[in-house]
């Protein structure tokens, strides 16, 4: 059972200036910051470290699209506001999600996600001028485009409308085009017959 929280108008998300003023801050998009006011929803006292960030997760505050998840993770990334803790996806031999951290706030160890202590580690604070965590967010961006960066497991975990078949995108880091191309193969065949026993999505994420 979670601790009633001690403000009479309940739990609420707390942000403070140092980083609504810092220029990794300033030099995210509208959606990114919104994306971090959903995924900060999540924070309670233990858990950060264990934050997921898939679709079906998030589906709530806005986040339908694959892509628009993924650029707003690898924005956030990229500027030192969260860091990864843990690599979910398929792709990895693992039907797990991702897991990631704020860097303003300690990490607990979780022993049965793997994931150790660490302190905070305010990686935001490098950026010293908006030029510098602009150029951050662009490089990150193109290395997606280029193709030569390594993946970094967002999911999109869902029913298909007519087939119950698990269809899991890992876009992080993957190219837009890239992200078109599977969809277009997972619905644009509907000539073809589904397959006689079909995978359920049964992908679920580890409540530690």
């Amino acid at each position: 059972m979670s601790k009633k929280p001690s403000d009479p108008r309940g739990g609420h998300s707390r942000i403070y200036w140092e980083i609504q003023d810092s220029m990794a801050w300033r030099a995210l998009s509208f959606s990114s910051i919104a994306l971090y006011m959903a995924l900060r929803r999540k924070l309670q006292q233990t858990n950060n470290g264990n934050i997921e960030a898939t679709i079906s997760t998030l589906r709530h505050a806005g986040f339908k699209a694959p892509s628009t998840l993924a650029k707003g993770l690898r924005e956030l990334q990229a500027v030192g506001l969260i860091d990864k803790t843990r690599q979910g996806g398929v792709a990895w031999g693992r039907r797990m999600c991702s897991l990631y951290r704020f860097t303003d706030e300690v990490v607990f160890e979780h022993p049965k996600l793997n994931i150790s202590r660490m302190p905070a580690t305010n990686d935001w604070r490098r950026f010293t001028t908006l030029a510098e965590a602009e150029n951050a967010i662009a490089d990150a961006h193109a290395a997606v485009v280029r193709g030569d960066e390594n993946k970094s497991g967002v999911q999109k975990l869902y029913r298909a409308n007519t087939d119950s078949v698990l269809n899991a995108r890992f876009s992080n880091t993957d190219s837009v085009q890239a992200e078109h191309s599977l969809e277009q193969k997972l619905f644009q065949s509907k000539k073809s017959k589904p397959p006689a026993n079909p995978r359920r999505s049964s992908v679920s994420c580890e409540a530690i």
